[in-house]
């Protein structure tokens, strides 16, 4: 049941991104390149850079900071429960933040915080391999452990469907490893995002236990609004960025 929810949301979602895109008039030569958000990292909602709950290869850049903030209205609370961080980048390839959950989302009765890090190594450059391998990445989240810490390897890879517009999707992979089994990240997780309309990513993952989706979608080059479903429930965000 949750699964048609969540495939019906993307319907819907990409209706919506039409209209905006139409609306905005993103044909003009006065903004700034399009193509630039099928590159960007994106923060995910519960820690370091990834899609909504699955992280990504990919990490944010050096000397970059990101801030994000998420609402979900859990039907296991019926209350809109909060989470919230920051991400940061002061050497090439490692990010490292904090991410700030309500009770609804610790099951612990109190709200946390949680801090996680992420390194990604520059295959390309330390093993002198082709530009076409996919990255890796591995990391952490809840290093502390109150609540569930969890430790994976994450692959991704792009592929390009039109060389001239640079339109291309992005593919990833991973295992992980959490403290308290059946629980998202323990095992294997998988997603994909692409730019249906300028301006748009959508993300469709599977977390390794929920089906999740959402739209991105960027309003200016520091500014992102997203809505999307977490295993069934409606979410809204923004995150904040310092560029790319």
């Amino acid at each position: 049941m949750r699964a048609h929810k969540v495939a019906a949301f993307v319907v819907v979602l990409l209706i919506l991104s039409a209209v905006a895109s139409m609306a905005q008039g993103w044909d003009t030569p006065y903004l700034w390149d399009a193509r630039a958000v099928q590159q960007a990292p994106t923060q995910s909602w519960f820690g370091a850079s990834g899609m909504i709950v699955i992280p990504t290869a990919d990490v944010i850049p050096q000397e970059s900071v990101t801030a994000h903030f998420h609402s979900v209205e859990l039907e296991a609370t019926n209350e809109w429960e909060h989470v919230y961080g920051v991400n940061a980048s002061i050497i090439q390839g490692l990010e490292f933040g904090f991410t700030g959950l309500t009770d609804g989302f610790t099951g612990t009765g109190s709200d946390e915080m949680v801090w996680q890090a992420k390194y990604a190594p520059d295959l390309q450059a330390l093993f002198g391999l082709e530009p076409e391998i996919p990255q890796i990445a591995i990391g952490g989240r809840d290093l502390a452990n109150d609540i569930n810490r969890v430790y994976y390897i994450a692959l991704s890879k792009e592929f390009i469907i039109d060389e001239y517009d640079g339109n291309s999707f992005r593919a990833t992979v991973g295992f992980g490893d959490a403290e308290i089994g059946n629980t998202p990240l323990d095992g294997l997780f998988a997603g994909v995002d692409f730019t249906p309309f300028d301006f748009a990513r959508l993300q469709l993952e599977h977390d390794g236990e929920n089906f999740n989706a959402a739209l991105r979608y960027w309003w200016s080059e520091w500014a992102v609004a997203e809505i999307g479903m977490l295993d069934g429930d409606l979410g809204l965000g923004l995150s904040l960025y310092t560029g790319w």
